[in-house]
């Protein structure tokens, strides 16, 4: 059996199309935990009514705990030999548990992950499958090679409870990263994949498509806690640790200057300015494309106007340079205090 646990807040609106997509999963035995994370609307109703017809369904409602609280909880409860995350405002195709569970036997592998293919935009898809050391993934997952998040991947249930791998619940924004990255500790090999199957909505409410000084904030803090439970380290993953770092200080200053909010939050924006001019070479030393450093060099010279080119160039249609922007679940409830640096 696989289990597909889907926590649930605010997204009455997507729930129906998401359940109704892992209902009919080409993969037959599964059970799909759906937790309502205390969520104000319909969402814990629709999914009672899903139970009702389906004993394949289980509903688990609790107080709003934020979605490490919820995704613990469905883990709490998941009967199956592997699991598997979806978020209640996406959607997947038919073969999506299907493809996951055929990647994990090809060599019992604890963890099946994917590349960036989570959403028909990036355009392209393939069947093309590799296994890589933990050590590369964690460094993939740092450079943005894969994705950070925990949906569109596949782990062994037994690894996890042997492992004690759980979702931080004092951290509510980059808990996926930290999971992934306390999974690889683990393990020696990953096996990974190059096919579209899943599909992340744009959900306008959604606390991950709005800016949050406190949510980044609390994505650094991630970042150091990963940091602090490697097992496995070497030049290249502290590199890419280094470079994603300075991704989210690249964030946070696009964020403050599209909202208008460099006057409120002057401290923070003169030191998010001062680590990108930080040891800029160390966190380049990384396997990106030369295009790439090279707006890293601009932000670093002159992050006001990088960051008002890219608030324009969003409003004018043309979306954000194809940089790593760091996009996690949040709900926001923990102080900012002590965490730039």
């Amino acid at each position: 059996m696989v289990s597909i646990i889907v926590p649930m807040y605010n997204v009455e609106k997507y729930i129906k199309k998401t359940i109704e997509s892992l209902i009919n999963q080409d993969y037959p035995d599964i059970e799909i935990i759906l937790v309502d994370d205390g969520s104000p609307d319909k969402s814990g109703m629709i999914a009672e009514d899903f139970a009702a017809k389906d004993s394949r369904i289980i509903v688990i409602h609790q107080m709003n705990k934020g979605v490490s609280s919820a995704r613990n909880a469905g883990l709490n409860v998941a009967k199956g030999e592997y699991v598997t995350f979806v978020d209640g405002d996406d959607w997947v195709d038919s073969d999506y548990v299907s493809y996951f569970f055929s990647m994990t036997q090809k060599g019992q592998y604890d963890i099946a992950m994917n590349l960036r293919n989570y959403e028909d935009e990036n355009g392209r898809s393939s069947n093309a499958m590799m296994v890589v050391n933990a050590e590369t993934a964690m460094e993939w997952i740092y450079l943005g090679h894969i994705f950070v998040a925990v949906w569109n991947k596949m782990y062994r249930t037994d690894f996890l409870r042997k492992n004690r791998v759980r979702f931080d619940e004092k951290i509510w924004y980059g808990e996926g990263m930290l999971f992934n990255i306390d999974c690889l500790q683990f393990t020696s090999q990953v096996i990974i994949g190059d096919k579209c199957v899943y599909h992340q909505v744009s959900n306008p409410e959604s606390a991950m498509r709005k800016f949050n000084l406190e949510s980044n904030l609390c994505g650094i803090k991630s970042l150091e806690l990963q940091k602090e439970h490697w097992r496995k380290t070497n030049k290249e993953i502290e590199n890419a640790w280094k470079y994603h770092r300075r991704a989210f200080n690249k964030t946070i200053i696009n964020g403050i200057v599209r909202c208008n909010l460099e006057n409120k939050y002057k401290s923070e924006y003169e030191q998010c300015a001062k680590n990108l001019r930080r040891n800029l070479m160390d966190s380049l030393r990384v396997c990106i494309p030369f295009k790439e450093k090279l707006l890293y060099i601009c932000y670093a010279i002159s992050p006001y106007f990088m960051a008002k080119r890219e608030s324009i160039k969003s409003k004018l249609g043309g979306g954000q340079s194809n940089l790593i922007i760091p996009v996690y679940y949040s709900i926001s409830t923990y102080g900012m205090g002590g965490m730039l640096a």
